[in-house]
Protein backbone atom coordinates (compact mmCIF):
# COMPACT_ATOMS: atom_id res chain seq x y z
CA UNK A 1 0.00 0.00 0.00
CA UNK A 2 1.22 3.64 -0.83
CA UNK A 3 2.55 5.64 2.30
CA UNK A 4 0.19 8.15 2.09
CA UNK A 5 -2.67 5.54 2.14
CA UNK A 6 -0.65 4.09 5.58
CA UNK A 7 -0.77 7.43 6.59
CA UNK A 8 -4.39 8.08 6.13
CA UNK A 9 -5.84 4.46 7.13
CA UNK A 10 -3.63 5.15 10.24
CA UNK A 11 -4.97 8.63 11.05
CA UNK A 12 -8.61 7.32 9.78
CA UNK A 13 -8.22 4.21 12.96
CA UNK A 14 -6.80 6.48 15.66
CA UNK A 15 -9.28 9.78 14.84
CA UNK A 16 -12.52 8.84 13.28
CA UNK A 17 -13.23 5.16 13.62
CA UNK A 18 -11.53 5.22 17.49
CA UNK A 19 -15.99 4.84 18.27
CA UNK A 20 -17.39 3.02 15.95
CA UNK A 21 -18.29 -0.41 16.80
CA UNK A 22 -20.15 -3.17 15.28
CA UNK A 23 -22.09 -5.42 17.26
CA UNK A 24 -23.01 -8.71 16.34
CA UNK A 25 -26.67 -7.77 15.36
CA UNK A 26 -25.11 -4.95 12.74
CA UNK A 27 -22.96 -8.02 11.36
CA UNK A 28 -25.88 -10.24 10.83
CA UNK A 29 -27.72 -7.35 9.49
CA UNK A 30 -25.46 -6.70 6.79
CA UNK A 31 -24.50 -10.23 6.35
CA UNK A 32 -28.10 -10.75 5.47
CA UNK A 33 -28.90 -7.78 3.18
CA UNK A 34 -25.77 -8.96 1.32
CA UNK A 35 -27.27 -12.28 0.99
CA UNK A 36 -30.65 -10.83 -0.02
CA UNK A 37 -28.81 -8.83 -2.63
CA UNK A 38 -27.74 -12.01 -4.09
CA UNK A 39 -30.64 -14.27 -4.02
CA UNK A 40 -32.59 -11.03 -5.81
CA UNK A 41 -29.53 -10.95 -8.64
CA UNK A 42 -30.20 -14.57 -9.13
CA UNK A 43 -33.66 -14.50 -9.43
CA UNK A 44 -34.05 -11.53 -12.28
CA UNK A 45 -31.26 -13.33 -14.19
CA UNK A 46 -33.12 -16.25 -13.67
CA UNK A 47 -36.62 -13.81 -15.15
CA UNK A 48 -34.53 -13.05 -18.22
CA UNK A 49 -34.33 -16.11 -19.90
CA UNK A 50 -36.73 -13.95 -22.25
CA UNK A 51 -36.73 -10.16 -22.88
CA UNK A 52 -38.45 -8.11 -20.41
CA UNK A 53 -38.33 -4.92 -19.19
CA UNK A 54 -37.53 -3.55 -15.97
CA UNK A 55 -41.28 -2.52 -14.76
CA UNK A 56 -42.03 -6.05 -16.52
CA UNK A 57 -38.79 -7.83 -13.77
CA UNK A 58 -40.52 -5.65 -10.93
CA UNK A 59 -44.04 -6.59 -11.56
CA UNK A 60 -43.24 -10.38 -11.37
CA UNK A 61 -41.30 -9.97 -8.33
CA UNK A 62 -44.04 -7.86 -6.81
CA UNK A 63 -46.73 -11.02 -7.82
CA UNK A 64 -44.27 -13.67 -6.12
CA UNK A 65 -44.43 -11.70 -3.32
CA UNK A 66 -40.44 -10.72 -2.87
CA UNK A 67 -41.01 -8.15 0.12
CA UNK A 68 -37.31 -6.81 -0.18
CA UNK A 69 -38.33 -4.64 -3.46
CA UNK A 70 -41.12 -3.63 -1.77
CA UNK A 71 -41.02 0.34 -1.78
CA UNK A 72 -37.24 -0.21 -3.09
CA UNK A 73 -38.28 -1.02 -6.86
CA UNK A 74 -34.66 1.59 -7.41
CA UNK A 75 -32.93 -2.26 -6.49
CA UNK A 76 -33.93 -3.35 -9.48
CA UNK A 77 -33.08 -1.06 -11.82
CA UNK A 78 -29.34 -1.28 -9.91
CA UNK A 79 -28.89 -4.93 -10.35
CA UNK A 80 -29.98 -4.58 -14.27
CA UNK A 81 -27.34 -1.98 -14.50
CA UNK A 82 -24.60 -3.97 -12.85
CA UNK A 83 -25.56 -7.15 -14.35
CA UNK A 84 -25.27 -5.00 -17.73
CA UNK A 85 -21.76 -3.97 -16.74
CA UNK A 86 -20.47 -7.30 -15.86
CA UNK A 87 -21.59 -8.42 -19.35
CA UNK A 88 -24.27 -11.07 -17.64
CA UNK A 89 -27.25 -8.84 -19.93
CA UNK A 90 -27.55 -6.99 -22.73
CA UNK A 91 -30.15 -4.46 -23.28
CA UNK A 92 -31.60 -2.42 -25.95
CA UNK A 93 -34.00 0.65 -26.36
CA UNK A 94 -37.53 0.07 -28.52
CA UNK A 95 -39.14 2.06 -30.39
CA UNK A 96 -41.58 2.98 -27.60
CA UNK A 97 -39.07 4.17 -25.38
CA UNK A 98 -38.79 1.06 -22.99
CA UNK A 99 -35.65 -0.63 -22.62
CA UNK A 100 -35.36 -3.93 -22.56
CA UNK A 101 -33.01 -6.49 -20.85
CA UNK A 102 -31.85 -10.05 -21.65
CA UNK A 103 -29.33 -12.39 -20.73
CA UNK A 104 -26.20 -12.86 -22.59
CA UNK A 105 -24.35 -16.06 -22.74
CA UNK A 106 -22.28 -15.47 -20.07
CA UNK A 107 -25.12 -14.24 -17.86
CA UNK A 108 -26.56 -17.70 -18.81
CA UNK A 109 -22.66 -19.60 -17.59
CA UNK A 110 -23.58 -17.35 -14.96
CA UNK A 111 -26.95 -18.61 -13.84
CA UNK A 112 -26.00 -22.12 -14.20
CA UNK A 113 -22.67 -21.81 -12.53
CA UNK A 114 -24.74 -20.53 -9.43
CA UNK A 115 -27.61 -21.92 -9.62
CA UNK A 116 -29.34 -21.01 -6.40
CA UNK A 117 -32.65 -20.79 -7.33
CA UNK A 118 -34.53 -23.46 -9.31
CA UNK A 119 -36.65 -21.32 -11.76
CA UNK A 120 -39.08 -23.93 -12.02
CA UNK A 121 -39.62 -23.60 -7.84
CA UNK A 122 -39.32 -20.21 -7.70
CA UNK A 123 -41.61 -18.87 -10.67
CA UNK A 124 -44.27 -21.48 -10.57
CA UNK A 125 -47.26 -19.46 -11.08
CA UNK A 126 -45.87 -16.40 -12.37
CA UNK A 127 -45.38 -17.80 -15.85
CA UNK A 128 -49.24 -17.75 -16.03
CA UNK A 129 -48.99 -13.97 -15.22
CA UNK A 130 -46.61 -13.33 -17.82
CA UNK A 131 -48.86 -14.45 -20.27
CA UNK A 132 -52.24 -12.44 -19.24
Amino acid sequence: MDERLKGLKKAMDQHTFQNVQFKDAHRQQIKQQITLDEDITQIILALLTNEKTGSQITQLLHVKGTKSIVNNEGVVYTILHTEEQLGNLESYWSSDGEKYYLLTAKGKKSLQKKNAFSSRQFFQGVTQFENE
